[in-house]
């Protein structure tokens, strides 16, 4: 009888343990499928988000379009454009001009911007950088160490178990991050042109249209000539953002070379992103305001 007891007693908790343990599996399935559904929903949520950014930036583009065939707008951005230029249309693909009169005379590249606030201007990877500038190769390794996460064995993810390689002392000496500066400033006319007139010569922005937002309503237009932006920032000089992960110019920041980021972990998250504070010229660069 005592047996028999103890038998029963057994396999309750028998019973008891595999039932546990189906309930885990259970629960262990219903997670790992939450997991694939949350990863495509939030692939989904970015690609959403990515193609609304770029339809919102084609609507901007047209707006701008719209405004400076304007008669009255016209007039008041004449000092700087002239008005030997005929209509303005956006251009279609991927350029770093946005807009163009049908005459050609005028070309431009459109911005959208708040008050203090980052706006991407460029995004290669850093092999195109360094193609284009040949006199950073030295700071080559420096860069991809810093902005470029090691790459998972499927060669499209990257893996956030490692590190990056921050521009502090505990990675470098002081002599190794000075001459690093010191190449990209020798270089600063090279890098903004690459960053505000990219590589064809056929299609580069002579100007920038600036399209101020407050509280999500269009306030302000804003007209810099480009050379003009480049020759400011010419005077600044390179330096390492207290974190040691971003490149800025000046001490403003106006300008920032830092890794891109987000993607989903992707691999293009790994390219090098260039950012502009706009309303950090406003005081500083040449200028034509017209408010909305």
């Amino acid at each position: 009888m005592i047996h028999y007891l103890k038998i029963r007693i057994y396999l309750k908790q028998m019973a008891h343990v595999i039932n546990n343990l189906i309930k885990i599996e259970f629960l262990i399935k219903i997670q790992t499928v939450f997991r694939k559904w949350l990863t495509k929903a939030k692939a989904k949520k970015l690609s959403t988000i990515n193609s609304q950014t770029a339809k919102n930036g084609y609507l901007e583009e047209e707006l701008v379009c719209k405004d400076f065939n304007n008669n009255i707008i016209k007039a008041v951005f004449n000092p700087t454009l002239g008005n030997d230029y005929n209509n303005f249309n956006r251009i279609k693909g991927n350029h770093k001009c946005d807009i163009q009169s049908d005459n050609k005379i005028i070309t431009g590249q459109v911005k959208k911007y708040k008050q203090g606030q980052f706006q991407q201007l460029d995004r290669h990877w850093i092999s195109d950088f360094i193609k284009t500038i040949p006199k950073l190769n030295d700071a080559s390794q420096i860069l991809k160490d810093l902005f470029e996460y090691p790459l998972l064995s499927n060669k499209t993810h990257i893996d956030k178990t490692k590190s990056i390689k921050k521009l502090s002392n505990i990675n470098y000496s002081q002599d190794i991050l000075d001459n690093f500066l010191e190449s990209l400033n020798n270089s600063k006319r090279q890098i903004l042109d690459y960053a505000f007139l990219g590589n064809n010569l056929e299609m580069q922005p002579k100007y920038l249209f600036g399209v101020e937002y407050k509280n999500k309503v269009r306030n302000k237009l804003i007209l810099f000539e480009i050379r003009e932006i480049i020759d400011y920032l010419e005077k600044l000089n390179f330096k390492i953002s207290p974190r040691k992960t971003v490149i800025l110019l000046g001490d403003e920041g106006t300008i920032s070379l830092q890794r891109k980021g987000g993607d989903s972990g992707k691999k293009s998250s790994n390219q090098l992103q260039i950012k502009i504070i706009l309303s950090n010229l406003i005081d500083r660069v040449p200028n034509l305001q017209y408010k909305l």
